[in-house]
């Protein structure tokens, strides 16, 4: 049994904000896209899963910390309610490391109580009531009535599973004495439905199917199913330890009905297991065995995926739990060594002032050797000149033969990435001379034989860019022109690769972004950027592109949420020199030459501008392009401009 979460104080109406949605931009959007998901999660799962994924991309476009928050805290409890988890556990963990940065008590609260419901389907009790009542004590400090009865109902029902019946009936009388204040019916109803619990395990039957009554009525004017489906087999066994056969036979047998047609598989399975005590007791045993063969099956699938689940769940906490005592022993490593470098400091100290004093007594000794240092130092410098020479000859070397291996790798690359859509292209050129092929099986190869010469063509536009970057006399034309024109220009081209991946792009930029740089250089640099995020993006993620306007420069920035790079790579990218590699195959086997990125790099500091990378493997890529908006003073020093940016 899994427990409720609300987040807010009041429940907005969804359509309201569903119609100003398409209005607001920014933060704005960030908490209407909040307020939604966390009013239609239990509801509406997959429509959550779509707001809040949106929250999660804006937000930290944005650098909203809280809004991010929310946002994993609303994914977080999607997947609890479908029994995933381990990914439940994992984005709390992130959203409860945000709030706590942040110093959001109210967040953390709300929090504490999705890290208590992972301990319950851990069967740790124990420590599920612990973090729920830790909520109740931070909601408290905050005056959040919501979280604080939220809190109180899962410390009852947790109670109620221990056989704790007289503390289950306290917390859930004082949850009910707050459900005013905190303005949902949800958390009332299911404090009731606690309250019918705890007088069926006393045997209070009359009690108990008042209360389960109410309970249903609420949860079909609320229209929660899943509340519904938790009443109808609750009242179903009410009535058949009441004696009451036939009403328990009705309400159950809609139960199975109403189960399955939402797929609320534990409660279809308790139904069975109900139904089969009641034909049995009828003295039906033809019926008896066929639920009860139901339940059995279906009561083992149910326990080994919770099982599993739970087998996933326990590793993942013990990581965490190992990662933190990691940390403590780094943290004792660290001040062990901080001692050790202060003893060091002590003897460097006491070895100066000898050295002193043996410097004092050596000075008569190098009066005494004066000619013949002279003429040691004689040998040195001429040996010094040598070596100069040398290590000149060796560098000189050494650039002829980088010179040479880029050579090859460069026709290596292209020798192998063209003769593949070249040859292709020329098979069905061949084909259609030869009068082998029907104008409607040229049809049906015209989108692949387009597709191999795009990849063709955006493979030798990157050759000739870099071969042109490469001459003497290239010449850089900067100009004033607008960025968000490049940008939606270069979206156009790779409309297509959007669509085969089902990519959602996120376009935040303003109408105008003026930059001073040169326009066919910087539509190579967008155009390369893109389709790297492109490329190495898995099916369905999304794309955010933006910019930010500071006094003197435009900060463009593409934001993916692919594969991601290590360090090492971002390095080898972002040297001074080129590092032409074969490039790493996409998602959907993507190929290219590996001159993309790097090309990127050269023409934005030929322009005047820099580019960062910030990226973990498995978690995307931030890439940002820094562009002077004006001339400043480019075109007067561009040597010691590019000079300061290499530095």
């Amino acid at each position: 049994m899994m427990l409720p979460r609300f987040g807010f104080s009041q429940e907005p109406n969804t359509d309201s904000l569903r119609l100003i949605l398409p209005t607001k931009v920014g933060k704005e959007r960030v908490d209407i896209l909040n307020q939604l998901a966390t009013t239609l999660r239990e509801r509406d799962q997959d429509a959550t899963l779509a707001y809040s994924n949106e929250a999660d991309s804006i937000s930290r476009a944005l650098g909203d910390s809280n809004g991010q928050s929310r946002a994993l805290e609303n994914i977080a409890w999607v997947y609890y309610r479908k029994g995933q988890w381990q990914k439940s556990f994992e984005y709390t963990a992130k959203a409860y490391d945000i709030a706590i940065k942040t110093e959001d008590k109210a967040q953390a609260a709300r929090l504490m109580n999705n890290l208590g419901a992972l301990y319950y389907e851990q069967q740790n009790y124990e420590l599920a009531i612990k973090n729920f009542k830790k909520g109740y004590s931070l909601a408290s400090e905050v005056n959040d009535p919501t979280t604080q009865v939220r809190s109180l109902n899962n410390v009852a029902f947790s109670f109620s599973q221990i056989e704790q019946l007289d503390s289950a009936s306290f917390y859930a009388h004082l949850a009910l004495q707050l459900k005013d204040s905190a303005d949902s019916p949800y958390l009332a109803s299911f404090a009731y439905r606690v309250i019918g619990d705890v007088h069926v395990k006393r045997g209070n039957y009359d009690s108990a199917e008042v209360v389960y009554r109410s309970f249903l009525d609420m949860a079909r004017e609320q229209g929660v199913k899943s509340y519904e489906a938790g009443g109808l087999h609750r009242l179903g066994k009410v009535y058949l330890l009441s004696g009451k056969l036939d009403q328990a036979e009705e309400i159950l047998l809609y139960s199975l009905k109403f189960c399955e047609e939402n797929g609320f598989r534990d409660e279809l399975s308790k139904s069975y297991r109900i139904l089969s005590e009641l034909y049995d007791k009828k003295g039906n045993i033809p019926l008896a065995y066929v639920h009860q063969s139901n339940f059995l099956k279906l009561n083992d699938e149910l326990q080994g995926k919770t099982n599993k689940d739970r087998l996933a769940l326990l590793q993942n906490m013990f990581q965490t739990n190992l990662k933190e005592s990691e940390l403590e022993l780094l943290k004792a490593q660290y001040e062990n060594q901080a001692y050790r470098l202060e003893t060091s400091k002590r003897y460097i100290i006491f070895f100066a002032v000898a050295a002193v004093l043996i410097g004092v007594l050596g000075m008569r000794m190098y009066f005494l050797n004066k000619s013949v240092t002279s003429i040691n130092n004689d040998l040195v410098a001429q040996q010094h000149k040598i070596e100069e020479q040398k290590r000149v000859l060796e560098d000189q070397s050494a650039q002829l033969k980088a010179m040479n291996e880029t050579k090859s790798k460069l026709f290596s690359i292209l020798g192998h990435d063209m003769r593949g859509p070249i040859a292709q292209v020329k098979s069905v050129v061949d084909m259609i001379l030869a009068g082998h092929l029907e104008r409607g099986e040229f049809d049906e190869l015209l989108h692949v034989l387009n597709k191999d010469i795009d990849s063709v063509y955006f493979t030798l536009n990157n050759t000739l860019k870099w071969s042109m970057s490469q001459m003497d006399g290239f010449h850089v034309n900067r100009s004033v022109f607008d960025l968000s024109e490049v940008v939606n220009n270069s979206l156009k081209l790779l409309e297509q690769s959007f669509l085969e991946k089902k990519l959602t792009v996120f376009n935040h930029m303003p109408p105008h972004v003026d930059v001073y740089a040169d326009q066919d250089l910087i539509e190579v640099v967008v155009r390369n950027i893109i389709n790297n995020a492109v490329k190495f993006s898995n099916p369905e993620d999304s794309v955010t592109i933006f910019s930010e306007t500071e006094e003197d420069w435009i900060l463009w920035c593409v934001l993916d949420q692919g594969i991601g790079m290590s360090e090492e790579q971002i390095q080898l990218i972002l040297s001074d020199s080129y590092s032409l590699t074969k490039s790493r195959l996409g998602t959907n086997k993507e190929k290219g030459s590996g001159l993309g990125l790097q090309l990127a790099k050269e023409f934005t500091r030929r322009c005047g501008g820099e580019i960062t990378i910030d990226s973990h493997p498995g978690h995307g890529s931030r890439f940002w392009v820094r562009l002077p908006r004006r001339s400043l003073f480019l075109d007067s020093q561009p040597a010691v401009y590019q000079k300061a940016f290499k530095a």
